[in-house]
């Protein structure tokens, strides 16, 4: 195990508490596995200007993979090494099929994230999201557009992802990943419940580990990857070392060779001190 040079760790649900928070035991892990030469690698969901601050501040952060494994960034660079992005044919099918829904809409592109305009403004009420998705709206800086096929139209915009936060009940959200689904070509994932996270068919996490693994000099047997959910499986398939959290979702823990503590128990902490220290 002490051959393990690059850590991948996913975020919500993983490695920060209530969407926003590092435990104390977390960071101090993640610095003591980076002093003793083990590359940081956050992968997540999220776009990279909606990374938490707390990781962007430990020591050694240089690449993250984001939008669930459609874009890796050099931080440093401020620059993608590896991008899978929605075709834009393929993102104006998606819209055509969203039109027919009245749920919450974001883009994600060159590392932000998109929205209609009146959108943040209306997540809380007319959206109705729950308390605990409120911050991934009310936190984000949003560019915004008047209508989304428009942009997609006049741009050409190829999405690294179109996420949909919040859609419930459980019925409607059965019947709409369904008719995505029918589109083909996608790759269609939940991070947190109740939520539908949008993809190129070819951008997930494992493939976007492996590519930054290579790119660093680094075989699949010196990588280790840390998940919970349904978008980490590839991830934790991919990496020489897999570790799905306690309280991680079926997939998750099918898919990891190992179960570590739950997340709000440090058990990114633990899997550090067994597998890395």
């Amino acid at each position: 195990m002490g051959a393990v040079k690059l850590l991948a760790f996913d975020l919500d649900g993983t490695t920060i508490t209530e969407h926003k928070y590092l435990s104390p035991g977390n960071r101090e892990a993640l610095i003591k596995a980076q002093a003793a030469g083990v590359e940081l690698v956050p992968a997540t969901g999220r776009m990279k200007t909606f990374l938490p601050q707390e990781i962007l501040d430990l020591p050694g952060v240089r690449y993250a993979i984001t939008a669930n494994g459609a874009a890796v960034y050099d931080l440093r660079e401020d620059k993608p090494v590896y991008q899978r992005l929605i075709p834009n044919e393929k993102a104006r099918q998606v819209q055509r099929v969203l039109d027919g829904w009245d749920t919450y809409i974001e883009y994600y592109s060159q590392g932000n994230a998109i929205t209609k305009v009146g959108y943040p403004e209306l997540g809380k009420t007319h959206f109705a999201l729950p308390p605990s998705k409120w911050h991934f709206i009310v936190d984000k800086d949003y560019g915004l557009v008047e209508d989304f096929g428009a942009m997609l139209r006049e741009t050409g915009l190829c999405p690294e992802k179109i996420n949909l936060p919040y859609v419930a009940p459980e019925e409607a959200h059965r019947k709409l990943w369904e008719e995505l689904e029918a589109l083909g070509g996608l790759r269609l994932t939940s991070s947190i419940p109740d939520n539908i996270e949008i993809n190129a068919g070819d951008a997930e996490k494992g493939s976007a580990l492996l590519a930054l693994a290579r790119l660093l000099g680094f075989s699949r047997e010196q990588v280790m990857a840390v998940g919970d959910n349904g978008n980490d499986v590839t991830m934790l398939q991919a990496a020489g070392v897999s570790v799905a959290v306690g309280d991680g979702s079926p997939e998750a823990l099918a898919a990891a060779r190992y179960v570590t503590g739950p997340h709000d128990q440090d058990g990114l902490a633990q899997a550090v001190e067994r597998f890395l220290l």
